[in-house]
């Protein structure tokens, strides 16, 4: 049996949202008021109007880029994910077959009924996916491979990503960092959240089923054919977390998550300093140019 153990993975995504919250809010009010002093100095003076007779305005133009290419970069992270779900839902569909009564009656037992969607497959798998209605995809492979106690195992881990909401929260997590992509820790913060969320559906199935189920079905599940990987929200198993799992069951506690080198935190340490230090700047340049916005 696991030990009762903090919910890394929840806490790591909540520490991501927190963060670009705050972000978001210092600039929410300033870039407006930033662009209304850059452009004019821009359109009468053009670009060596910064190294000539308004260098002041140098660290504010580079928060209205850096501003401008975060903004780029997390939408096409979103359009490229949702372009990736798209067509992952039209090859699921062209693949899918009825549930097996004996499936069906499984899943209303696990309280996922109507949750669960079959393909045919030789590769055994499994994976949730969907934002507003997630849903759990199951191969035949996977049906053929397991006892009925693995094949539990492998719905209740399922079953906590989609109580969890996890394709979706994986979404925001692959955006956020791909916003403030000067701050490199964020991306760790990335790795850990999916790392802690997949060990907490295995524990998830440990309390239900105990170590033997969870532990036989990974000697048989694999990942997914290339369409299925191709798909930024289908939560997250896959063999690069096999070790981690592995430890997990072996020691019954959550092994140590991937943490921030020291050369990250200390790239992380100096952005937002300069950022901060940015914005402070602006600020000045705001409140004497023009006082309408302060």
């Amino acid at each position: 049996m696991t030990r009762r153990t903090a919910d890394t993975g929840n806490r790591a995504f909540w520490t991501l949202v927190g963060a670009s919250a705050a972000l978001r809010a210092v600039l929410f009010y300033g870039i407006c008021c930033i662009s209304m002093v850059v452009l004019p100095a821009v359109r009468d003076g053009g670009v060596a109007t910064f190294w000539t007779s308004r260098p002041e305005l140098l660290p504010t133009m580079l928060l209205v880029l850096l501003t401008g290419i975060g903004t780029l970069r997390e939408a096409w992270s979103l359009g490229r994910s949702l372009w990736h779900t798209s067509r992952f839902a039209r090859t699921a569909r062209l693949h899918r077959i009825a549930v097996p009564a004996e499936l069906a009656a499984l899943s209303d037992r696990l309280g996922i009924g109507g949750h669960v969607r079959v393909i045919a497959g030789s590769r055994p798998f499994a994976l949730t996916y969907g934002l507003r209605r997630p849903r759990i995809l199951v191969s035949t492979g996977l049906l053929d491979a397991l006892n009925g106690d693995e094949l539990s195992a492998v719905l209740v881990h399922e079953r906590a990503h989609l109580r969890n909401r996890d394709p979706l929260k994986n979404l925001l997590a692959r955006m956020i960092p791909a916003r403030h992509f000067y701050l490199p820790g964020l991306a760790r913060l990335t790795r850990r959240y999916m790392v802690g969320r997949e060990l907490a559906a295995d524990r998830s199935a440990i309390a239900r089923h105990g170590i033997a189920a969870l532990a036989g079905s990974l000697l048989k599940v694999s990942e997914g054919p290339a369409w299925t990987r191709s798909i930024p929200m289908a939560a997250m198993a896959g063999d690069a977390l096999l070790a981690a799992r592995i430890a997990q069951l072996e020691t019954g506690g959550e092994p140590p998550l991937p943490r921030a080198g020291r050369l990250s935190i200390a790239g992380t340490a100096l952005a937002l300093t300069i950022f901060m230090a940015t914005c402070g700047w602006s600020a000045v340049v705001i409140a004497t140019s023009m006082r309408g916005c302060t």
